[in-house]
């Protein structure tokens, strides 16, 4: 039977929820239309400290000492791009999982083509996630960045980034993190986990709009910029500033979206202990119950805790799943193949995708009694 309202799963995409603050600085911040940075006016002043307020936000989110060196990007797609294509070293060695997403793949990918990099693939020996030693035993003396994603888009696991980001400080070599799952889950201290570059995603699980996404920079090696253009600064200059983050973001910022970002951060902080403590909990409930329902392959571990759950049912395509769930239950999850092919191809699910249920600490147990009891409706059926 149908609900009106929507049981939503699919956090994993884009936060359902966003808190009031959020939603309260946003309208407020468009009545206020300012050019940061590009006048001297009373009202691009202010939008100048908000824009540098949320930089000092997310950089202490990050253990960070200098906000400059955090850079807003329209997503966490942009923000690897230009982490990645700008630091090239030609005729280097670029290691990266098989649990990354399509925003490192396809850069990386463009790089090798063009026969600038190689570029190493690695996978868990443990067939689980990404340790220490998987890095290691693929390291040369070529090998100038290594990527790992912090948690798999599609399994919901979570690689070893600390023991990575020692690894890769004692070797010199620079250490990417995507961070666009973990954000909101997992705190990383930037200098103390031996990170040189991290990216988020503004509207997951920092619970602001879609719209902002960021680089976060902990080293001397400043990538070099992608686009060139306006930046408010020595506009006398016809070469692009060197100073961050003007280097880095050229042309008019998303000032509403970024405030919004602001607020969204420090609603993270504020409720951070009880909030994922929620998420643990309904986590490894779903995945307890899920783990007695016959013809369920599972492929997130019992001891994730970070809502990401992917399955499927024997005999059922993932997308098939999905469209039941929503169709009559008004369940919204994913299906399908999630933007990480090289991740289907290590779980062989490369044909008919994983169910990704994405879950937050807005939802509650009954929201997830009811996915189980669809998902054992499914399951008793008898597929022709």
């Amino acid at each position: 039977m149908l609900t009106k309202k929507v049981i939503y799963l699919d956090n994993a995409a884009t936060s359902n929820f966003k808190p009031k603050s959020v939603i309260k600085i946003l309208n407020k911040s468009l009545k206020n239309s300012a050019n940061p940075g590009r006048s001297g006016h009373r009202l691009s002043l202010k939008n100048s400290m908000l824009v540098y307020n949320t930089r000092e936000i997310v950089a202490n989110h990050f253990g960070l000492n200098e906000p400059e060196n955090v850079i807003f990007t329209k997503n966490c797609t942009e923000a690897l791009n230009i982490a990645i294509l700008g630091t090239i070293v030609k005729g280097g060695n670029v290691i990266c999982s098989c649990f990354e997403h399509n925003s490192v793949l396809r850069p990386l990918n463009e790089l090798k083509n063009r026969g600038e990099i190689t570029l190493t693939i690695i996978e868990p020996v443990n067939k689980k996630y990404i340790i220490k030693e998987d890095v290691e035993k693929h390291l040369t003396s070529k090998t100038y960045l290594v990527i790992i994603t912090a948690i798999s888009n599609v399994t919901g696991n979570k690689n070893d980034i600390l023991e990575i980001g020692k690894l890769c400080k004692e070797k010199g070599i620079l250490f990417l993190v995507d961070a666009a799952q973990s954000c909101g889950h997992i705190k990383y201290n930037m200098k103390n986990d031996n990170i040189n570059f991290l990216t988020f995603a503004g509207h997951k699980g920092f619970l602001a709009p879609q719209g902002i996404g960021g680089l976060c920079i902990n080293t001397k090696k400043i990538p070099s910029p992608l686009m060139f253009g306006g930046t408010g600064t020595e506009s006398i200059n016809l070469n692009q500033p060197q100073n961050l983050p003007e280097k880095l973001e050229s042309g008019t910022l998303q000032t509403p979206i970024i405030s919004a970002l602001a607020e969204g951060v420090k609603y993270v902080e504020k409720y951070f202990e009880i909030n994922n403590y929620k998420t643990k909990k309904l986590t490894h409930y779903l995945l307890s119950k899920l783990k007695e329902i016959n013809n369920l392959t599972i492929y997130t571990l019992p001891s994730s805790s970070y809502g990401v759950i992917s399955f499927n049912i024997k005999g059922y395509n993932s997308a098939e799943v999905s469209d039941f769930l929503d169709s009559k239950y008004n369940i919204a999850t994913r299906g399908g193949l999630h933007c990480a092919p090289l991740t289907h191809k290590f779980l062989g699910t490369t044909q008919d995708g994983a169910v990704r249920v994405s879950l937050n600490f807005r939802n509650s147990k009954k929201e997830i009694d009811t996915l189980l009891l669809a998902i054992n409706e499914l399951t008793s059926y008898k597929k022709n």
